[in-house]
């Protein structure tokens, strides 16, 4: 009912020519740090339409990462706050392209999401950070440039729990082109500026192990459409 209560009001509001999407002081927004029943009712849709969110009534991390997915995957501005208008947006589902491949990892480098595909439904949606097309040095000590490859690619190992790298922490990552990996981070800018795959903010971990061996056999790496 309370969500019910936000819609009316918002088709109030625009028929009287008084609300725009982004006019966040008519009507309530919820945000990192707020908690209650309406929290609650978004992680539990959150969850439900495959978006990794908090358990519970609080608005945390994992459920701010998942509200960037959701704003990426919709190709919305990236705020992490969750407005009265997007409950519309959320009850759609998230239908992946036919593939050969009925089970699979899909990553949107325009959108900068990653999709995990199950038997042609998705399962779980992530936020990412691609490579950022910026020079580094590598390991060898030579000069490289931050690229994430696109094409279809296998997964070739995985390293179980941290890996400490010369660019960073990684977290359970999945090698899928030498020393390019999707892994998981606590950090994950809304923007490209690594020279890995940054998912989500537990990949292997928790919800994120439906990232298992058997159906991340194949990889998708692409920029748009899906």
């Amino acid at each position: 009912m309370a969500i019910l209560a936000y819609l009316v009001a918002a088709s109030i509001a625009a028929t009287s020519g008084g609300f725009a999407p982004d006019n966040e002081a008519t009507l309530d927004v919820l945000r990192f740090g707020d908690a209650g029943a309406l929290v609650a009712e978004l992680n539990e849709d959150l969850r439900a339409a495959d978006f990794n969110a908090d358990d519970g009534a609080v608005f945390g991390r994992k459920t701010r990462h998942a509200v960037y997915a959701f704003q990426k995957h919709h190709e919305l501005a990236t705020s992490g706050k969750f407005t009265p208008f997007m409950w519309a947006l959320l009850a759609m589902p998230v239908e992946p392209p036919e593939r050969a491949e009925p089970s699979r990892i899909e990553v949107d480098l325009n959108k900068q999401v990653l999709y995990v595909v199950e038997d042609a439904q998705v399962v779980l949606v992530l936020p990412i950070s691609s490579g950022s097309g910026s020079s580094y040095i590598g390991s060898n000590g030579k000069r490289q440039i931050a690229t994430t490859p696109e094409g279809a690619f296998s997964f070739q190992r995985r390293i179980r729990g941290i890996r400490r790298a010369p660019l960073g922490t990684l977290y359970n990552p999945y090698y899928f082109r030498g020393g390019i990996a999707v892994h998981g981070s606590p950090s994950v800018p809304n923007y490209p500026c690594f020279a890995r795959l940054r998912a989500g903010n537990d990949v292997g971990h928790g919800p994120a192990h439906r990232l298992s061996r058997r159906r991340a056999a194949h990889l998708r790496v692409q920029r748009g459409p899906r």
